[in-house]
């Protein structure tokens, strides 16, 4: 499968960067506000990065990014939804929360959390 990119929101375009990787863009002036870095993992679609540039952050950005991905994840036949959250970034722990996907606990590599989301059966 394949992330069919890009993705368009209200406020952010998601574009192809290079392989597993797209940039972030504001519709209000096209400025690149961030990026976000994906694997294909068969049954899930995994995100091991979304990041909004600090000056970018606090005007839906990030959730609208993670909202995008998610709708594009059901749509292109994932069944799943992943994220990581590294240990030292609490931040990313409640981001990934907040959007929807529940905590995977157990040892992980480097100590941080992998958070999921079914997105069908």
């Amino acid at each position: 499968m394949t992330l069919d990119l890009p993705l368009e929101g209200a406020r952010a375009r998601i574009e192809a960067e290079a392989e597993g990787r797209a940039r972030i863009i504001r519709l209000r002036d096209g400025e690149a506000t961030g990026h976000v870095s994906y694997e294909d993992r068969g049954d899930a679609l995994f995100v091991r990065e979304l990041c909004i540039d600090p000056p970018h952050r606090g005007f839906g950005l990030g959730s609208e990014s993670a909202r995008l991905l998610r709708a594009a994840a059901e749509g292109g036949g994932w069944s799943t939804l992943r994220a990581w959250a590294p240990a030292d970034l609490g931040l990313a722990t409640y981001f990934w929360s907040r959007m929807g996907l529940r905590p995977l606990f157990g040892a992980r590599p480097d100590g941080g959390i992998w958070f999921e989301r079914v997105l069908r059966d």
